[in-house]
């Protein structure tokens, strides 16, 4: 008798995916860490870098809601990538998902404890251990939340995302009608080719919901479609909201002044605003960091679930507990969050330690995306019916994506390409071995027996 495998129970509606996606997002959050070093990279340029980067990411959710339709798994891109390309590539996919997302917990949790500083112990707020301490505060009390069920993370990730949509737009709507002279958006020079590829990739951390909604197929109720839909639709939300205040907020700051802010640009559209908009605009990058760390656990989460079924990790990863929740798989990304952020607290500075994760994952979520969505034209290359959503677009997307991706590699400095290719030099032997492992995995779910644990 061939052994069922662990399967997540059905507990979101289309709602609650539109919510994980755009929330994935955070768009206060994103806006806050990463609107000033766009604006450095394509200056008035921005909103066309942002603009391409949507579309670029609107052409891979494609690929990824007809994959979704075709695997419903918790997996997501690493599965996908494995179906289209065998077990080695599939685990070095893996690889990349797990790197990607766990310096995306950094970049969303560090900012979290800078900013909870900022408004409860300014005097620490340059303390880059504090600052760590206080983000690994964040890291446990979210994944608390998501120990007591995927359902309740949902509800809440609506709650704070609908509070961040409102203030921003408020925000954006006062900046609007109140342009200054010396801002960015007045400024004059041609486009830099290198700079809206640079601003491209940073904004590949912007709008990266998709997979995050991907993840939670198996506990999407209705059609195989629904996890796909909410994903586009998530992305289209969050895409008008940050095109919105960039255009708005690039009408009264000025070059000098993101410079200046550069982790932080959201406290700085805040001082030029006046009266109680600083503080506001503070409350509110904590509340899109909330939902943003929440819905990247839940992606984690379920990903190391579904590689533990797969015998990718060990075993015991890919079991649920009496509740039907991946718990092991909870516990386990929490305490290497917890370990990751410790260690990012012994840089010299925030703003070094931010740099160096945010550079990390928007560069590995590209790969990661590339990746999936040259999956996407090879499973579906030979069918005529999916050929625009399945290989046109997705397939195109890859290409370009891959591109500005080499670009930039080349263009980083020397430490921070050293950095990225130690990163990816390392997954490969581990793919090699695991990629073995994983065949044994999938042979073992048909299997009648248990046979041996890894």
């Amino acid at each position: 008798m061939a052994i069922e495998k662990p399967r997540l129970r059905r507990v979101l509606a289309l709602r609650d995916l539109i919510v994980v996606a755009a929330a994935a997002m955070g768009p206060a959050f994103s806006l806050a860490t990463t609107m000033a070093a766009m604006i450095a990279a394509a200056g008035r340029w921005t909103w066309l870098a942002l603009t391409l980067v949507a579309v670029l990411m609107a052409m891979i959710a494609a690929g990824y809601k007809r994959l979704g339709e075709r695997m419903r798994d918790a997996g997501s891109s690493y599965v996908w990538i494995r179906a289209a390309f065998g077990a080695e590539a599939g685990a070095y996919g893996a690889w990349v998902l797990l790197v990607a997302n766990l310096f995306a917990i950094l970049a969303t949790a560090l900012p979290a404890g800078s900013y909870t500083l900022d408004l409860l112990a300014p005097a620490l707020a340059a303390n880059a251990f504090a600052v760590a301490a206080v983000a690994c505060v964040w890291i446990v009390a979210t994944a608390a939340l998501l120990w007591y069920g995927l359902r309740p993370t949902a509800l809440l990730a609506f709650a704070l995302l609908a509070a961040e949509v409102v203030v921003l737009a408020a925000a954006a709507l006062v900046a609007a009608g109140h342009p200054r002279p010396d801002a960015v958006a007045f400024g004059s020079g041609p486009i830099a080719l290198g700079g809206i590829a640079g601003a491209i990739v940073i904004g590949i951390w912007m709008i990266d919901g998709c997979e995050v909604s991907a993840s939670t197929a198996e506990e999407a109720e209705g059609s195989a479609a629904a996890p796909g839909s909410g994903g586009l639709a998530g992305l289209a939300l969050t895409s008008v909201v940050l095109l919105g205040a960039i255009w708005a907020f690039a009408r009264i700051g000025s070059s000098a002044g993101f410079e200046k802010h550069e982790s932080d640009a959201l406290a700085y559209v805040g001082d030029v605003l006046g009266g109680s908009w600083g503080r506001l605009l503070s409350v509110t990058v904590l509340v899109s960091l909330a939902a943003s760390l929440q819905t990247t656990l839940v992606y984690l989460s379920r990903s190391i679930f579904a590689m533990g079924r797969d015998g990718l990790l060990p075993r015991s990863l890919g079991d649920l507990d009496r509740r039907a929740e991946p718990a092991a798989s909870i516990v386990v990304i929490t305490a290497l969050s917890v370990v990751f952020a410790l260690a990012a607290g012994l840089s010299p500075t925030v703003k070094e330690a931010f740099d160096t994760v945010l550079k990390g994952t928007s560069f590995f979520l590209g790969v990661l995306f590339v990746l999936t969505a040259a999956a996407s034209a090879r499973i579906f290359a030979a069918e005529r019916r999916a050929r625009w959503t399945g290989v046109v677009l997705p397939g195109s997307a890859a290409v370009a994506l891959g591109a500005i991706l080499l670009l930039v590699l080349q263009s980083n400095d020397p430490r921070t390409r050293g950095f990225i290719a130690a990163s990816a030099i390392i997954g490969l032997p581990l793919a090699l071995w695991r990629g073995r492992a994983v065949r044994g995995g999938l042979a073992f779910r048909d299997r009648s027996d248990t046979g041996s644990r890894f």
